[in-house]
């Protein structure tokens, strides 16, 4: 991947003009996910319930459902609620969210809260070993695969973990509803003919750029997952679409936060392939 191999195109940073009225319906996007609500734009408005699912309830502080982590299941991680006491007490999070007798990503004060955004990457149970147990923080991900299997199960496993997940994609957001941990995860779908507040033009670049830019500038954590890479290419061109990488990559570095797409290796040319994966880590399944 070569940092430097495709200049950032500036239009992709520039909101693009809107006649509707700002104060009304379009004023304002409005992101719930993970039981808080995050003002992310002016385009697009999903509307998910706040109150956590009973069934599947977080069990550290922070948010992150541990009995189903990858990390856990396989040894490497003792998990908050049955690992030591005293390393669980150092954490910034569980005091803070003991004291509020809450968890983290219920509290309404998360989109705003310092000792979040500082201490939501330094998990006090991270070792070596859980850390290669998931994917690398500030880095874009290409999985090639014919199905959405792997890469699903990756940003399944960041949102298992407390991250906050943003999924665009070309497919219904129905073949989504079996995923119990993704139920409070918005869905937008690209569409070039639905005009429902959840979809988005696949030749809007620019709209779409801005959804994932103000997702990653809105949330303390992130993590992205774009499913129809192929169908953008068709609509836009792999140039533009390269350029499009490049600078969602240059937030995710920023911002500490995770971007995954996928693509099937028999559709696009062996060139377009190559180009992508100078941009984002290729994960072969």
């Amino acid at each position: 991947m070569d940092a430097t191999s495709h200049v950032m195109c500036p239009d992709y940073h520039r909101k693009p003009e809107c006649t509707a009225d700002t104060s009304g319906r379009y004023g304002q996007s409005q992101f719930r996910t993970q039981g808080v609500l995050l003002m992310a734009g002016t385009f697009l408005r999903i509307k998910l319930p706040l109150s956590l699912d009973t069934d599947a309830p977080p069990d550290a502080r922070c948010g992150a459902m541990c009995s189903r982590c990858w990390s856990y299941r396989k040894g490497h991680c003792p998990s908050c609620p049955l690992g030591d006491e005293k390393t669980r007490s150092s954490c910034p999070l569980f005091q803070c969210a003991q004291e509020r007798d809450t968890i983290c990503t219920e509290c309404p004060d998360i989109l705003h809260c310092a000792t979040y955004r500082t201490h939501s990457h330094q998990c006090p149970f991270i070792t070596p070993v859980v850390l290669k147990d998931s994917l690398p923080e500030g880095q874009g991900f290409l999985v090639k695969e014919r199905t959405l299997e792997e890469s699903l199960s990756l940003f399944t496993d960041r949102i298992i973990r407390g991250d906050f997940g943003l999924i665009i994609m070309r497919q219904p957001p129905e073949i989504l509803s079996g995923v119990s941990p993704l139920r409070r995860v918005p869905v937008v779908q690209l569409n070039q003919t639905a005009t429902e507040d959840s979809c988005l033009d696949p030749t809007n670049l620019a709209r779409l750029h801005l959804t994932i830019q103000e997702f990653f500038e809105a949330a303390p954590r992130a993590t992205v997952l774009l499913e129809g890479m192929e169908y953008l290419i068709v609509h836009n061109g792999i140039d533009r679409m390269l350029r499009f990488v490049h600078s969602i990559i240059e937030f995710v570095k920023i911002h500490k936060s995770r971007f995954i797409t996928l693509v099937d290796p028999r559709i696009l040319e062996k060139e377009e392939l190559a180009l992508l994966e100078r941009e984002l880590i290729s994960i072969s399944p």
